[in-house]
Parts: structure tokens; C-alpha cells; sequence
């Protein structure tokens, strides 16, 4: 299903840049174009939001400041019901922790080619590496046990290879369960991409970008209560990105007109 939706994406972006002929832009530029976005994250392993701040260096090239908060998936989570009680909440079978990741990054953004009328496409890539603090907060299940007088007793418990079954698990527990027992595990990401920008407003943006984020630990992070887990995730991702140019000259332009409005309305009432 993800594949098939960063297939759409790429598609959408492609259609942008050969259809979109549109009115000659007449108005005025921004030339002080520092930039300040937010995106929504699809993942091939996941699913993510992103803040990114990104100064002007030149007219061609940005300087990069990001922060990414994603959660990451194993490859085979799969949710499932118990059989015999099919309407409880699902839960991914032998799942140990859930595990997010905070990325802190600086990179670069270098424009390719630049919009030449209103629903033009401008082309851009960008990278970025830095620290990712990875998060792993266990997982609990609500688990039966009979007892003597043929009745069941539920108990809170993480999952155990040995003595937990699909037939024994009821149901996920409340997912605040285990927050006091959080730990932290630090890493270092890359990430790089290409974007296509095709707001038809000057100081706005709206892009969607498609790329690839490579994200490195010292040791093997336990999603799953099995020997298949990773200390590295290779993914591909697809995003939509929205903000607003941020121009520092058209914020000095306003501030000395409403001090020019104020000095014309003290010389009326002289």
C-alpha cells in the first residue's frame, strides 16, 4: 500500500512539472526568500512530521536547519485479533516496543529550476544529516489465564516468547502503559531528496517532496521479541510540504511605514 502510494506521489509531482503552464507571473518577487515549513512524512517503514527552517545563502542555495519526530515500523508487524474475540482492540503479535525517533539535522537545499509562470513547477534537492534520539517505549498485552473455576483472569503483562499465544492474547493494553519505563537509545541520520514546489502564490510554499533516509545505531533496536531486528533502517519517504516564505525586508518595509503613519498623524494635530 505505501509503495503504491509513493508510486501516486512521483506521478502527481512528474504530471506538475510537464502540464503546469499557467498565467505569466506579474507580481512582485520576494528576493530575501528564507523559508519556514512543515511537512507530513509517509514512510516505507513509517510515518513522520518535520519542521524545517532554511536560510538564504544565495539565490540558488539554502542552508538547512530541521527537526523530524517519526515512528518507525519492523518490517513484520502485522495487527491482528484474537479469533475468539474479534471485536477487541487489535495487537501486532510479539511486539516488544514501540520506537520513535527525534532527528535534529543541518543540510543543504540547491534549486535546480525556478518557476517561470503561476503553476509552474520549481525543482529542488536537498540533504540533511545530524543526531537522531531514538525512543523505545514497551509494549504491554491484556493476556488470559483460566483458573479453577472455569472462569478467566486478565493480567497486564509484556509480551513472552515461551508462554504468550495468539489465542491468549485478549487484546493491546492502554498504550500509557510502560511510559515509566522508557529508554533512549542515540544515533545519526542522512537524508536526502528532491522537491517540487508549485505554489502560484510568491510567499507561500507548497511542495511535495520524494527521497531516502538512512538512520544508524550502536546496537540492534528490539521492536520485536525476535532475533530480526536491526541496528539501521533504510527508507524511502514521501511528504507534503506547506509554509511560508520569510522576508526580512518586506518586515523592515512595514514597520517604517507604520512609523511614517504615525509621524503624518502627529503633524495633523499639531
Amino acid at each position: 500500500m505505501k509503495r503504491h502510494l509513493l508510486i501516486l506521489a512521483f506521478l502527481i509531482a512528474i504530471s506538475k512539472l510537464v502540464f503546469s503552464q499557467g498565467d505569466v507571473d506579474d507580481e512582485a518577487k520576494i528576493f530575501l526568500r528564507n523559508e519556514s515549513t512543515y511537512s507530513f512524512l509517509l514512510n516505507s517503514n513509517g510515518w513522520g512530521v518535520n519542521y524545517r527552517y532554511g536560510k538564504m545563502i544565495d539565490a540558488f542555495n539554502k542552508k538547512l536547519y530541521t527537526v523530524d519526530i517519526v515512528g518507525i515500523r519492523h518490517p513484520k508487524e502485522i495487527k491482528i485479533v484474537n479469533p475468539n474475540y474479534p471485536n477487541l482492540k487489535r495487537f501486532v503479535f510479539g511486539k516488544k516496543n514501540n520506537f520513535y525517533c527525534f532527528r535534529f539535522g543541518l543540510g543543504k537545499q540547491k534549486k535546480l529550476y525556478s518557476k517561470l509562470d503561476k503553476g509552474g513547477v520549481e525543482i529542488r534537492y536537498f540533504y540533511t544529516i545530524g543526531t537522531s534520539i531514538g525512543v523505545l517505549k514497551p509494549i504491554y498485552y491484556e493476556v488470559l489465564y483460566s483458573s479453577t473455576t472455569n472462569t478467566y483472569e486478565i493480567k497486564t503483562e509484556k509480551f513472552n516468547t515461551s508462554i504468550h499465544s495468539v489465542f491468549g492474547i485478549y487484546e493491546r493494553a492502554s498504550f500509557f502503559k510502560g511510559f515509566n519505563e522508557i529508554s533512549v537509545m542515540p544515533g545519526l541520520f542522512s537524508k536526502v531528496g528532491a522537491s517540487f514546489e508549485y505554489s502560484n502564490k510568491d510567499e507561500k510554499i507548497n511542495a511535495i517532496e520524494l527521497g531516502a533516509t538512512l538512520e544508524v545505531f550502536p546496537a540492534d533496536i528490539k521492536i520485536m521479541a525476535t532475533k530480526d531486528n536491526s541496528f539501521y533502517f533504510v527508507s524511502l519517504f514521501v511528504s507534503y510540504r506547506f509554509g511560508n516564505i520569510i522576508n526580512g525586508r518586506m518586515k523592515n518595509k512595514k514597520k517604517f511605514k507604520k512609523k511614517k503613519d504615525k509621524s503624518e498623524l502627529k503633524d495633523l494635530h499639531r
